[in-house]
C-alpha cells in the first residue's frame, strides 16, 4: 500500500495479474479506516503488507556516515538527525543508506506514532506489515539497475519532483515548484504558454542534469524517464527530447492497471527485493510477545498443578505396583531357599568316604602314565628296532665314483646328505639308484641344493620330508 495525505492506493498480484484499488482519505487519520476497508473489499486478510510513505510524510536529509554497522542505524540514527529536525529522538524513527555521492549517508526520518498507528491498523485488519519505506526510495525500482538514470513524476495536482538513481539507489532529489498542471498545452491558446513552460522546465532539469553530471563521473545520467499524473508521459517525454541532450522516455508499467503515479509506488514496494533500500518499521517496534501477565502466569500455576497432580498419582500408581511385586518375588525366594535347604541335605547323605576319593585319584594318575607310555611307543619308529647297519650297507652299495658325501644325518625315516659331486648332474643319476635298494627307495627329499665351493667343485645338499614323526638321529661322515 501507498499512504498519501489524500489517497491510500492498494496493488497485489493475482493469478499472474495486478489488481489495484485506490480510496481518498482527509487527512492521515484516515488511514486505517481505508486499511481496513481496502483488506476486507478484497479479501486479503492474512496477507503480509508492504507500506510506502508518500512525499512530504517522513524527512530526507544527508548526514556524515557514522562509523555504525548497517543494523544499528534505527537505533542510532535519530540520535544523529536531531538537530535537523524539530521532534525528540525519542518521538522519531529512522534508516539509511550510503548514498552513492560523496559517500555519505542518505537518512530518512518520521514520527514514531505514525508508524504505531499503521502497525495497530494492519493488526486490527488481520494482517501482518513487513516494512514501512519511503516514497523517493521505492522510484528507483523502475530504474535500469546497469546504468544511472533521472526520473521526473509528479502525483495528482502536487510540484514535480526530480529523483536522480545509481543503480537503483537513490543518489540526489529535488523539488521543482512554480510548474502548473498539465505540463502539455490543451489547446492552441495555451500552446505558446505551455511551449514558455516546458523551456523552463528544461532548463531546471538542464541544470541538474550538469550538477549530476559532475558528480557522477563514472556513471554519468544517460537517460531521463517521466511518469507525471494528468499528462500524456509519451508526448511529455517527445516535447523535452527536443529540449534536452539526453534521452527522454515514459515510464512503461507491467500492467495497464499501473496507471496513476499513486499504484506505480505501491507496485515498488511489492517488486523491491528484501534488505534494500530503508524500513521505519524496525524490530524495536514490532510487538513484543508478553508472557509475564495475570491471565498468563495464573493458567501457568494451574497447569502446573494439574501436571504435579497427576505426577504424584502416577508415582503412587507405580509404588503400589512395585510393592506387590515384591512381596510375590520373596515369597518365590522363601520357597527356594527351603528347597535349597532340602537338597543340601539330601546331598550330604551322598558324599563319598576320602579313602575312595584317594584310591580313584590313584587310578587316574596311573593310567595317565599308561596312556603316555603307550604314546611313546606309538611314536617309536620301527626301524630303529633294527639299527641303521642295513641301510648304510645299501647305501654303500650305491657308491658312485662321481659322489662324495661328507655329511649324513638320519632320523627315522628322514635322511639327509651332504656332499661333494664331480657334476651338477651326478647327483640325480645316483638317486636313481636308490631304487634299486629297499632301505633307500623309501627315503624322499623335499630340498636339492647344489653349488660350489672356494676350490669350483661342485657341492650338494639333500634335504628328507618333515611331515613324519620324529626320531632319534644319527649323524656319520663318509669320504669316497
Amino acid at each position: 500500500m501507498a499512504l498519501f495525505a489524500d489517497t491510500v492506493a492498494l496493488v497485489y498480484q493475482e493469478n499472474k495479474s495486478w489488481v489495484t484499488d485506490e480510496l481518498p482519505v482527509s487527512g492521515l487519520n484516515g488511514w486505517p479506516g481505508a486499511i481496513r476497508t481496502l483488506i476486507d473489499k478484497h479479501q486479503l486478510k492474512g496477507a503480509e503488507l508492504r507500506l510506502v510513505l508518500g512525499h512530504g510524510l517522513y524527512q530526507s536529509m544527508l548526514i556524515d556516515k557514522p562509523e555504525l554497522p548497517r543494523e544499528e542505524y534505527p537505533t542510532a540514527l535519530p540520535f544523529l538527525v536531531k538537530e535537523l529536525v524539530n521532534e525528540s529522538p525519542m518521538e522519531l524513527v529512522a534508516d539509511g543508506f550510503v548514498a552513492p555521492l560523496k559517500e555519505r549517508l542518505q537518512a530518512f526520518s518520521t514520527q514514531k506514532k505514525q508508524i504505531e498507528q499503521l502497525d495497530k491498523a494492519c493488526r486490527e485488519a488481520g494482517c501482518e506489515l513487513l516494512s514501512v519505506s519511503a516514497e523517493e526510495v521505492v522510484w528507483g525500482q523502475l530504474t535500469a539497475f546497469e546504468r544511472s538514470q533521472l526520473v521526473l513524476h509528479r502525483r495528482g495536482k502536487a510540484n514535480l519532483q526530480l529523483s536522480a538513481f545509481k543503480q537503483q539507489v537513490l543518489c540526489f532529489q529535488r523539488q521543482l515548484r512554480g510548474f502548473s498542471v498539465p505540463l502539455l498545452a490543451s489547446d492552441d491558446a495555451q500552446s505558446l504558454e505551455k511551449g514558455l513552460q516546458l523551456d523552463g522546465l528544461a532548463l531546471e532539469l538542464q541544470r541538474s542534469l550538469d550538477f549530476l553530471s559532475a558528480q557522477l563521473r563514472d556513471a554519468p545520467i544517460t537517460q531521463l524517464l517521466i511518469s507525471c499524473d494528468d499528462d500524456d508521459d509519451s508526448e511529455l517525454a517527445q516535447a523535452l527530447s527536443q529540449r534536452l541532450n539526453v534521452k527522454v522516455e515514459p515510464v512503461t508499467p507491467s500492467h495497464p492497471s499501473l496507471a496513476s503515479n499513486a499504484v506505480r509506488v505501491a507496485y515498488c514496494a511489492v517488486i523491491e527485493p528484501e534488505q534494500v533500500g530503508i524500513n521505519f518499521y524496525s524490530d524495536a517496534l514490532k510487538p513484543k510477545l508478553e508472557l509475564l501477565t495475570l491471565p498468563n502466569v495464573v493458567m501457568s500455576w494451574v497447569a502446573i498443578t494439574v501436571v504435579l497432580a497427576a505426577l504424584a498419582g502416577w508415582f503412587s500408581w507405580q509404588s503400589y505396583q512395585q510393592q506387590q511385586e515384591l512381596a510375590a518375588e520373596q515369597q518365590r525366594l522363601q520357597q527356594k531357599s527351603a528347597e535349597l535347604e532340602r537338597t543340601k541335605a539330601a546331598l550330604a547323605k551322598h558324599l563319598p568316604s576320602q579313602i575312595k576319593v584317594d584310591v580313584a585319584n590313584g587310578l587316574e594318575q596311573h593310567l595317565a602314565e599308561k596312556r603316555a607310555a603307550l604314546e611313546a611307543i606309538a611314536l617309536h619308529d620301527s626301524s630303529l628296532q633294527v639299527g641303521y647297519a642295513g641301510m648304510m650297507q645299501q647305501l654303500s652299495a650305491a657308491a658312485s665314483g662321481d659322489i662324495s658325501v661328507q655329511h649324513l644325518r638320519v632320523k627315522g625315516p628322514q635322511l639327509n646328505l651332504e656332499g661333494l659331486a664331480r657334476t651338477p648332474d651326478a647327483v640325480p643319476a645316483w638317486l636313481q639308484e636308490f631304487r634299486q635298494y629297499p632301505s633307500l627307495s623309501d627315503r624322499r627329499f623335499k630340498l636339492m641344493t647344489l653349488g660350489r665351493n672356494k676350490q669350483n667343485i661342485v657341492t650338494f645338499k639333500l634335504l628328507a620330508e618333515r611331515n613324519q614323526p620324529a626320531a632319534p638321529a644319527v649323524t656319520q661322515g663318509v669320504a669316497q
